[in-house]
């Protein structure tokens, strides 16, 4: 595959910054110094500067998320519930989804706030697919989707505040009940 250029480790760099700093907290300087590259090329892959950088950054984290996890409903889940349990813990809780600190941007960043309810609704939507494939109801699946990443989030959020993967341990067993009283028996 090579060396990844200089967009990429650009993007790459401001996912890590955006997972432990947020969008405030994530500066060009720190961001180039971490990627290795050179300031122009901020503007020469990213010409409208933080932003633009930002927003992307966010988006190419959404992929990657998206494409982890089992189809299987059940396994879809503690695919991601294991995943996010690893990364806390081989972080010390000092990093988050940087697709959450892209919805907390706020007014002054509406293209990263796009971006990031981009991504929860793709997530929300491949989950409710992934319920309608196993035989669940559309309209049901949709909001049990919505209702995953909401959740998640949250216990992601929590399990840094308390330094504890507790509430990740504490959602699954929901979410797979919820999950069991949407398919059919």
């Amino acid at each position: 595959m090579g060396t990844p250029g200089p967009r990429e480790r650009l993007l790459d760099a401001t996912i890590t910054s955006l997972r432990r700093d947020g969008v405030e907290g994530t500066g060009i300087a720190g961001v180039l110094a971490a990627s290795g590259t050179a300031r122009q090329s901020i503007y020469q892959h990213f010409p409208g500067g933080k932003a633009e950088l930002v927003a992307a950054a966010v988006r190419r984290a959404g992929d990657f998320i998206a494409r982890r996890g089992a189809t299987e409903p059940h396994a879809h889940v503690d695919d991601r519930i294991d995943w996010w349990i690893g990364q806390l813990r081989r972080h010390d809780f000092a990093l988050g989804c940087p697709v959450a600190a892209g919805a907390l941007a706020g007014a002054d960043s509406p293209d990263v706030v796009t971006a990031a309810a981009e991504v929860f609704a793709r997530w929300a939507a491949q989950f409710g697919a992934h319920l309608v494939e196993a035989g669940a109801d559309p309209e049901r699946s949709a909001a049990l989707g919505r209702f995953l990443v909401s959740s998640l989030e949250g216990a992601i959020m929590t399990a840094r505040a308390l330094r504890s993967v507790q509430p990740l341990e504490d959602l699954r067993p929901v979410l797979h009940r919820l999950i069991d009283d949407l398919l059919p028996h």
